[in-house]
């Protein structure tokens, strides 16, 4: 798997001339998991959705989470909450999916429990099937979830990389060797997706996905083909995606949720990072700016709280 990502890499396009206009786009994660949620996005008082409706973006992104771990993943609450999310902007509506969403749906305290490949199949067929009305928008055909767009230069797109160890860890209704082949084959079609969109005139790149790779955990060494459970599933993607920032001549900014920090920094290796709001701690919604700044190719603030955003750890 390792030499999977480092080989993928060196297909990816590294420099480009191409200067573009400031971007706009809004984008949060981790919500609605309470009442208190679901008021501040409701149409038409709720103070999220007010702000939305008066912040410009060229479209809206959600990494995943539609609904807390504590709340069952029935197809009645997963339908009305991403519903209440979309409401929010008349703007194209980006989502990728969270563990929450689906490979955490079989823990034993959540009534009913449900398999969570089923679960997979179920988020696939109703929330990753439209067309966006975004510049060279596509769907990659084997993993529809995996989403990307391009507007003047600036590369958009969703990577399925989901937490609890992106779905290696926890398997309690779902076969356990089916589960694991389906982790190798979102990992093979990610980095796949990840290399073909990052070739050509790109000046900057932003990634959606809802897994924090940076966080600390305790799952071990990184997985490999002979260790495939109890194993760090998304050391690849922190390798690779550092590796990434240190080679190519563009910035590029990893846009994530999962945890509870919202953070706003840039890595050693260059890599611009965004942990965003929602999870409890800062019920809001980031505005991120894509600028032709060297120094400063990304600008980020929230609709609805003021003051300087802490630092990624």
């Amino acid at each position: 798997m390792r030499i999977l990502f480092f080989m993928a890499a060196l297909f990816i396009s590294s420099a480009s001339s191409v200067h573009a206009a400031a971007q706009q786009f809004l984008v949060l994660g981790d919500m609605p998991y309470t009442p208190i949620d679901e008021a501040l996005l409701s149409a038409p008082d709720g103070q999220l959705y007010q702000a939305v409706q008066q912040t410009p973006h060229l479209f809206m992104a959600h990494v995943g989470d539609l609904k807390s771990g504590s709340l069952p993943c029935t197809d009645d609450l997963l339908q009305k909450n991403y519903n209440l999310v979309a409401q929010l902007t008349r703007a194209p509506f980006v989502y990728t999916p969270g563990d929450n969403d689906w490979t955490d749906c079989d823990r034993p305290a959540l009534e009913p429990g449900f398999d969570e490949l089923e679960r997979l199949a179920y988020i696939r067929k109703h929330f990753a099937q439209s067309q966006l009305s975004l510049p060279d928008y596509q769907r990659q055909q084997e993993q529809l979830e995996n989403q990307a767009w391009r507007i003047d230069g600036v590369q958009y797109l969703t990577l399925h990389v989901v937490g609890t160890n992106n779905g290696r860890s926890q398997i309690l209704k779902s076969l356990p060797q089916s589960a694991i082949a389906a982790a190798e084959r979102r990992d093979k079609y990610n980095m796949q997706w990840l290399a073909s969109e990052l070739e050509g005139d790109v000046n900057a790149a932003v990634i959606f996905m809802q897994a924090d790779i940076y966080a600390t955990n305790n799952y071990g060494a990184p997985c490999t083909q002979k260790l495939q459970q109890d194993c760090d599933a998304l050391a690849p993607y922190r390798q690779h995606l550092d590796t990434l920032a240190e080679q190519v001549a563009f910035p590029i900014l990893l846009v994530h949720g999962d945890t509870s920090e919202f953070c706003f920094s840039q890595r050693e290796s260059g890599l611009w990072h965004l942990n965003a709001p929602g999870d409890f701690r800062v019920l809001d919604i980031a505005k991120v700016k894509v600028q032709d700044v060297l120094a400063e190719p990304f600008v980020v603030s929230t609709l609805t709280h003021s003051g300087a955003i802490p630092k990624c750890k």
